[in-house]
């Protein structure tokens, strides 16, 4: 990999920004293999084309940060937004998702009951998403994916169970929720929420 390699991606559904779920799987899939101790966090949003870094670039905003263990050594990437622009969009029907999982209110749990189509990545984005709005239904604003936290990449066909449980919220700045897959903590994903101006 070179120092640094410019990443372009498409819109996902309505959204004019890139979608978190597509920033990791372009990492996975075009940098990593065989990694652990995952950890990506968002700093912002980003409506252009990001480069990477291998190291942190002075005087840049960072909107991405990238974290991973591989053969023993810690691996970072640092994500900056270009004035290259997005120019294509997909369909996305995150309601697929949310249409095959059923929430407890009571336990603050959201558990697939059939897979979709999608990416392990988009499955639990959407679900975390919708059991926030269940849980927070009252409060107004808009809820962001700005981390996760994950102990090795996880492939949707290796899944039989999969469910999510809210464990924290930090006045809305970060929620936190576990990531439960085949009965086993595999990792946590955090939401903020952007509080809808009055």
């Amino acid at each position: 990999m070179p120092n640094s390699t410019v990443l372009t991606f498409c819109y996902k559904g309505t959204r004019t920004y890139i979608h978190g779920t597509d920033i990791f799987s372009e990492l996975i899939k075009k940098y990593v293999n065989n990694i652990g101790k995952i950890d990506i966090a968002f700093h912002g949003i980003s409506t252009n084309n990001l480069r990477f870094y291998k190291k942190k670039p002075l005087n840049e905003t960072i909107k991405v940060t990238f974290k991973y263990q591989q053969n023993g050594n810690l691996l970072k990437l640092f994500g900056v937004e270009t004035n290259d622009k997005v120019t294509c969009r997909y369909a996305y029907k995150e309601e697929d998702i949310i249409r095959n999982s059923i929430i407890n209110i009571q336990s603050s749990t959201i558990s697939l009951k059939k897979h979709t189509n999608y990416q392990f990545i988009e499955h639990i984005v959407a679900m975390n998403k919708a059991l926030l709005e269940t849980i927070y239904s009252d409060v107004k604003g808009k809820w962001y994916f700005t981390r996760l936290q994950l102990l090795h990449t996880i492939e949707m066909q290796d899944i039989n169970t999969l469910d999510l449980k809210f464990l924290s919220n930090f006045q809305f700045k970060l929620t936190k929720t576990v990531i439960i897959v085949n009965g086993l903590e595999v990792g946590h994903i955090y939401f903020s929420l952007i509080p809808k101006e009055s």
